[in-house]
């Protein structure tokens, strides 16, 4: 994954297309001041965010940046540059949070009333939104804090079990097998749940080589989209 440090608080992703924008609050798995749970799969082994943080030492200064200053100071220094660049004509066409890291397991008030007014800016603008939380617990709550903005807090399940039993937006990463085994691994899931769930196609282009340039975040939406899952090949 490539991604472009701007000298913002955003940045843009190489999975998204054009006008995608990412946030994160923290570095990966064991940087300091991670908010990373120990009991997501890729904590300190598959992490490819932590992968990336390892030789792209501006981004991973950022993210302290991020960390130190705190969740709400971030969410909102977000927010005053999503105004300024629509001022100037640019809204985002997509917007990720925690491309790296994830947010705090016990979100403080003014941690939710920030993150609000950020979802809350976005969704108004009809701007699809993709929040991936690892862990139930952690999902659950950022549900109850984000309730009626229309968002889609996205579970990444710590388990192949987890992913087949959940009962909401949930996505797993297929260790092995490549995008044949995602693929199998999505049937699976839609079997058990009765719920659409698709191989992210942004990945399964990077481990088949397409170099599609439509196989991209913001050209698929499925993972703001709160009644579907997602699988992604191990990357």
């Amino acid at each position: 994954m490539q991604l472009k440090v701007l000298p913002s608080v955003c940045s843009s992703f190489g999975k998204g297309i054009p006008g995608s924008l990412g946030l994160s609050f923290a570095g990966s798995a064991d940087a300091s001041g991670s908010h990373c749970s120990k009991r997501c799969p890729h904590y300190g082994t598959r992490c490819y965010a932590e992968r990336l943080e390892s030789f792209r030492k501006e981004y991973a200064a950022k993210l302290g940046r991020h960390s130190a200053q705190g969740v709400a100071a971030t969410a909102r220094a977000a927010l005053a540059e999503l105004e300024d660049g629509a001022r100037a004509g640019f809204v985002p066409v997509w917007f990720r949070f925690n491309v790296s890291g994830s947010l705090p397991p016990h979100p403080t008030a003014d941690d939710v009333q920030a993150l609000r007014a950020l979802c809350s800016w976005l969704a108004d603008r009809s701007v699809p939104i993709h929040l991936p939380l690892e862990t139930r617990q952690k999902a659950t709550r950022y549900r109850r804090a984000l309730r009626g903005l229309g968002v889609t807090v996205r579970e990444s399940g710590t388990s192949e079990r987890r992913f087949l039993e959940a009962s909401g937006a949930v996505s797993f990463v297929a260790v092995g097998g490549g995008v044949n085994a995602a693929k199998a691994l999505a049937k699976k899931r839609s079997r058990a749940s009765g719920r659409p769930c698709y191989v992210c196609p942004a990945v399964a282009a990077q481990k088949l080589k397409t170099k599609s340039g439509r196989a991209k975040c913001g050209a698929c939406t499925i993972c703001a989209d709160p009644h579907a899952d997602t699988v992604y090949p191990s990357h």
